[in-house]
């Protein structure tokens, strides 16, 4: 290993390798709820660089953890604790190679992050959709890897959803150039979607070609109480009807989620709610006149009863104070104890059975715990956290916490979910993978995987377990 690495260090130079003893910050996620070891972390400047040093990680065997902006809540970028691992960070390929407003695209490196992105397309009078909490950090290679959502997929849809074209790193060191801007491409398989949600296990990648859409001119936002679970979907379903493709974003936030952030300083425009629904509205037309649709919409939805209040921002200040209560939610929720989450999906007509059941269930079996469910319930997409109190120690909320999540999944696949929707699955979930998935789409993923990396050495220990041959390989490779 000794030899790899100066291998490694003579071709990427001092500045591009970071020994053990400096690398604390790519050793563990974002929680802090995995930790590893690794002989040490490369940062290459260009795809080229990258190449080779996975050239030379490959002759010797050596098992690659890839890594973005470390932003990730399953431990998928952090590698294990033999300290054999390389974690490579591309934190380095950070360009905008081009913005094309007449085509509606942008091609920049994984490194870049999601909110340069963004800046980088509304200086072209455009917009980058993809948006989530993390975006200042976050990176569109990270992004891709794990598939990420966000608060504007009910309208554009998800990172593969924006996804035009890829350039990759294979296992071996050959780079795939599909960096294509095409909408219209009926040539064979669409290799970018194998790589987007794979989260590192079959490539690196290091460049995309993304989706822009018209930059919205027109921005309303507004809050609301809301009485029941039923009446959050009836208002998703009459909004969806009456606001012809203007809906943005479409949140759901308990009312648990709600108080804690009202703990934290931050202020509620409504009246106390067990449930509340943010709605954000946008358009490329300046005379949409968004803000009298809404203000309607608004005033015949308490006059129906579908809501018990509602409040619509009357500037952009405004606009911020009221997305801070869904954009803090992690981090209210991390300070306030042991904080268990759960990304899961149902189909949008079964939301409200989610939230009944997780709640009846949860209430009654474990007193303790506080369910506090925020999350996208425009496609369904709900995060299902839990808080346990920190003065029930470290090893009995970790019991705890273990029975309340195999509760919630199960509710979730009885009613035809998903065990991760945004977040991916990392080390963290394997085991549900294992256990909730259909045997033979395993399979075809496992094959996919064997094919394009046959040795294991990409993100082991990710996504599937290692199974006897990939442990051989890496083995094999190292003791060399």
């Amino acid at each position: 290993m000794n030899d790899v690495i100066a291998r490694l260090r003579e071709l990427l130079g001092p500045d591009c390798i970071i020994d053990l003893a400096l690398a604390e910050g790519f050793l563990s996620d974002w929680r802090g709820l995995f930790h590893g070891n690794a002989a040490c972390v490369l940062r290459p400047r260009s795809t080229d660089l990258l190449a080779q040093s996975l050239r030379i990680c490959h002759e010797s065997g050596v098992a690659i953890v890839p890594q973005g902006g470390n932003t990730g809540l399953v431990g998928g970028a952090t590698p294990d604790n033999t300290g054999l691992q390389v974690v490579v960070s591309t934190g380095l390929l950070r360009k905008i190679r081009k913005v094309d407003p007449v085509d509606m695209s942008i091609v920049a490196e994984a490194g870049a992050t999601v909110a340069e992105l963004q800046n980088a397309a509304a200086e072209a009078r455009a917009s980058f959709p993809l948006s989530f909490a993390s975006e200042g950090t976050a990176t569109l290679g990270g992004a891709l890897a794990t598939n990420a959502g966000g608060i504007s997929a009910v309208r554009y849809g998800s990172a593969r959803d924006l996804l035009l074209g890829m350039e990759v790193v294979l296992p071996d060191g050959r780079v795939w150039n599909g960096l294509r801007t095409l909408r219209k491409d009926n040539t064979g398989y669409a290799l970018r979607q194998l790589f987007a949600g794979s989260e590192g296990t079959l490539g690196i990648i290091t460049a995309a070609a993304m989706k822009l859409v018209p930059l919205p001119v027109a921005r309303e936002v507004a809050f609301c109480a809301v009485k029941t679970e039923d009446q959050v979907l009836d208002f998703w379903m009459k909004l969806r009807a009456a606001a012809e493709g203007n809906v943005r974003a479409i949140e759901y936030l308990s009312g648990s989620c709600v108080e804690l952030a009202k703990r934290e300083g931050l202020r509620s425009p409504v009246e106390k709610a067990d449930h509340y629904v943010l709605v954000e509205l946008t358009s490329s037309r300046p005379e949409a006149g968004l803000k009298d649709f809404l203000e309607a919409f608004l005033t015949d939805r308490l006059e129906d009863g579908s809501i018990a209040d509602a409040a619509l921002a009357q500037s952009g200040e405004q606009q911020k104070q009221i997305w801070r209560l869904r954009e803090d939610q992690t981090e209210v929720q991390k300070k306030a104890g042991y904080d268990f989450k759960h990304d899961v999906a149902v189909p949008v007509a079964q939301v409200p059975g989610l939230l009944r059941r997780s709640r009846a269930h949860i209430g009654a079996v474990f007193p303790d715990a506080t369910l506090v469910p925020f999350g996208h319930v425009g496609d369904g997409n709900i995060h299902l956290n839990v808080i346990l109190p920190a003065a029930l120690g470290a090893e009995r909320a970790a019991e705890q916490g273990r029975q309340i999540s195999k509760s919630i999944y199960d509710i979730v696949v009885s009613l035809g979910g998903t065990v991760s929707a945004e977040h991916g699955i990392g080390r963290a979930k394997v085991d549900l993978l294992e256990s909730k998935r259909d045997p033979v789409e395993l399979d075809l993923m496992r094959r996919i995987k064997a094919s394009i990396d046959n040795e294991g050495s990409f993100n082991p220990g990710k996504l599937f377990r290692l199974s006897r041959t990939e442990t051989r390989s890496r083995k094999s490779g190292l003791s060399e």
